[in-house]
């Protein structure tokens, strides 16, 4: 099954806000760009669908700190079937601070998990309506 390709979603995105996209020195899944005078950082981790129906990422500190500083902030999941879920940090970021982190590398990060229609964090029973777009 297909993942979708981290520059369409690149595309997609600096084609709604009117702006350029740039990586973001040493963050392979992350780009930064302004829209309308506004700062706007873009994160698009992919995952596999699993046996249990969901999909699942890693989000380190480093990479939600990035995310905080920006006026928008979009989290664009890539999934198998070619599903993508935008999504507003600034609506999910309340959801990683009720739940603990996971340190099992270099880095703290929060474990999301993908379902159908909703996103839920490890640590943290709540769960995040979210949409998806088929390409």
């Amino acid at each position: 099954m297909q993942i979708p390709n981290i520059q369409t979603v690149i595309n997609r995105v600096a084609k709604k806000y009117n702006c350029s996209l740039f990586s973001i020195t040493r963050k392979k899944i992350m780009f930064h760009g302004v829209s309308n005078g506004k700062k706007l950082v873009l994160c698009s981790p992919e995952s596999k669908l699993h046996v249990k129906g969901h999909g699942w990422f890693d989000l380190t500190t480093k990479q939600v700190e990035l995310l905080i500083e920006a006026d928008i902030a979009i989290l664009a999941v890539r999934l198998e079937e070619n599903k993508i879920y935008f999504v507003d940090f600034n609506e999910l970021r309340n959801l990683l601070f009720n739940a603990k982190t996971l340190n099992y590398s270099s880095d703290e990060k929060w474990r999301l998990y993908i379902w159908n229609n909703y996103i839920t964090i490890r640590g943290n029973a709540a769960k995040f309506s979210v949409d998806y777009v088929t390409l």
